[in-house]
């Protein structure tokens, strides 16, 4: 096995949800605020009244999300948190660069669990490392809201083809291979948008052979 670096930037699943509830309350007091204002006495009277409901509508919608985008923007490094891997032959060390910065032996690697979420706005995987006394859980998001760079995404990429290739194939076996119809993402956002599609979630649990 050759020793390997990677380094990329992630979240937890925790902290992909906290971001997610934070983004939609301010687009949604963004929403309050657009019909506060296009409703008033100032500014209700300069709009054409064959064009209110679409310019209504329209900037509402337009101008929240927009809101939302920008706000997930800025916020998102509160919520990240930054990996490096060193990896050899034997061993893995695993620097949060905050609180955890430990070798693990491969052979104290009991788990590894896969979970993948394919969303037509945002595609995220869940990599989660169980050793004998500690579980380490990564989440990188790819979509249409630039929330990790790409160097990011393809580090990720590449320390799970690595970790396959070489840790999971000689020791491990896929053990069982499940489908949520729901995850707590889709719990959250179902309530606040209408005809949200149900998209399942699929785990994969490697154990050790």
């Amino acid at each position: 096995m050759e020793n390997r670096t990677f380094e990329f930037r992630c979240f937890t699943r925790r902290s992909f949800i906290v971001l997610l509830i934070l983004v939609i309350s301010f687009a949604l007091f963004v929403t309050g605020c657009l019909i506060f204002l296009f409703t008033s006495d100032a500014v209700m009277p300069l709009i054409p009244k064959q064009y209110f409901m679409v310019i209504f509508f329209g900037g509402i919608i337009v101008l929240s999300l927009l809101s939302g985008v920008l706000f997930a923007i800025s916020i998102v490094s509160l919520f990240r948190k930054k990996m490096t891997f060193n990896v050899n032959s034997y061993s893995i060390n695993i620097d949060d660069h905050k609180k955890l910065n430990q070798m693990f032996q491969f052979s104290a690697l009991q788990k590894v669990i896969m979970i993948k979420l394919e969303k037509p706005i945002w595609v995220n995987q869940t990599l989660i490392l169980e050793f004998d006394n500690e579980r380490i859980k990564m989440l990188t998001v790819k979509g249409i809201i630039p929330l990790l760079s790409k160097k990011d995404i393809g580090q990720f990429y590449e320390f799970i083809q690595y970790l396959h290739e070489q840790v999971l194939k000689p020791d491990f076996t896929l053990f069982s291979v499940d489908k949520t119809l729901s995850s707590k993402i889709d719990e959250l956002i179902a309530p606040l948008v209408l005809h949200v599609e149900v998209v399942p979630e699929y785990r994969y649990l490697y154990i050790r052979k």
